[in-house]
């Protein structure tokens, strides 16, 4: 009595996530991917079926916890150190005297 041949459901080892959908069976690498296509293209639950490799996992949307990202205050640094880390062109204007007399100088 002849086998049945198993189907492979995974031929791309890299893409261990794998949705199918009515028309198309697509991979993907990781399930943000797969989340990302479901959301682009509207899609139902009844409009696809999501699978993944054995060791691997699907997390669904109730489960996820919303992780909020803060921004990191930028260190206040002294004006000597910043000074020093980036120093600026400083420089003094040297004045001279508006009235010069070089043919007749004055001396004290």
């Amino acid at each position: 009595m002849p086998t049945k041949a198993k189907k492979n459901l995974f031929p791309y080892e890299s893409f261990p996530y794998r949705l199918e959908l009515k028309e198309r069976t697509a991979w993907f690498e990781c399930q943000e991917h797969m989340d990302r296509e479901i959301a682009r293209y509207k899609l139902r639950p009844k409009d696809y079926k999501k699978s993944c490799k054995r060791g691997h996992k699907i997390v669904s949307e109730k489960n996820k916890t919303v992780v909020k990202k803060t921004v990191a205050k930028k260190k206040q640094v002294s004006k000597k150190r910043e000074d020093m880390l980036c120093p600026s062109m400083k420089y003094k204007t040297i004045q001279f005297d508006k009235r010069i007399n070089i043919l007749n100088p004055r001396y004290k």
